[in-house]
């Protein structure tokens, strides 16, 4: 029912890691996107949070794929769940053989980018949101971020089917060496949840504007 990007990038501040995730069913942001300072994850399928909330801890000690797969031999209905993400600069994706049609993943372990979806009108979303966040240079966005990157990822992967039941809910993670408002966004429930995730950015960016001197930064744990 679901399909999500997870990303890693290097920047002049630090590592940034980010989760995008759109579905049919209402308040996806709850369920799926997972991101810490040490990666990026995306439980789906017939949603286990417990494997996104585990296998996100587990990477301050141990590396992504015995994290992840670690977290899936615990689990047993593990052929119901997607499970996938990036960090430090490695990728793992698990789609369950019990998952809905259309149901893959892809990984680009150069670029670290992990792709994976259920429940899909066909495989085409998966190249086309990743192709989407990978044709987009940094330098040529608002602010140079993730943010609007993955939202333009789901919006490739919507435009080519994305999920075959439509979408009612969208979200985007990010962690990053400075926290802002605008990278944790969610679109509980709306027609078109990509439109409205976006229109979210904009205003939340907009509004961070005259925040930068030290003074007046905004704080986030």
């Amino acid at each position: 029912m679901t399909f999500s990007i997870c990303v890693q990038e290097e920047t002049d501040a630090g590592t940034v890691y980010g989760v995008a995730v759109t579905t049919d069913a209402p308040a996806v942001g709850a369920l799926a996107p997972y991101v810490s300072r040490r990666g990026a994850v995306s439980t789906q399928a017939f949603v286990n949070v417990r494997l996104g909330r585990r296998g996100i801890a587990l990477l301050e000690d141990v590396p992504l794929e015995q994290a992840l797969s670690g977290v899936l031999v615990r689990d047993e209905h593990d052929g119901l769940r997607q499970l996938h993400g990036v960090a430090d600069d490695d990728v793992f994706a698990y789609t369950g053989d019990e998952t809905d049609p259309w149901s893959g993943d892809e990984t680009y372990p150069e670029e670290g980018v992990s792709v994976a979806g259920n429940m899909l009108a066909g495989p085409e979303a998966l190249p086309a949101a990743a192709d989407a966040f990978l044709a987009t240079d940094p330098a040529n966005t608002v602010d140079a971020g993730l943010v609007p990157r993955l939202i333009d990822a789901l919006a490739a992967g919507v435009e080519v089917g994305g999920d075959k039941r439509g979408h009612s809910s969208a979200a985007v993670c990010v962690s990053a060496p400075k926290t802002t408002a605008y990278h944790d966004l969610r679109v509980d429930h709306a027609d078109d949840p990509i439109a409205e995730i976006r229109r979210v950015y904009e205003a939340a960016y907009d509004a961070s504007d005259g925040f930068s001197e030290d003074s007046k930064e905004r704080i986030f744990d």
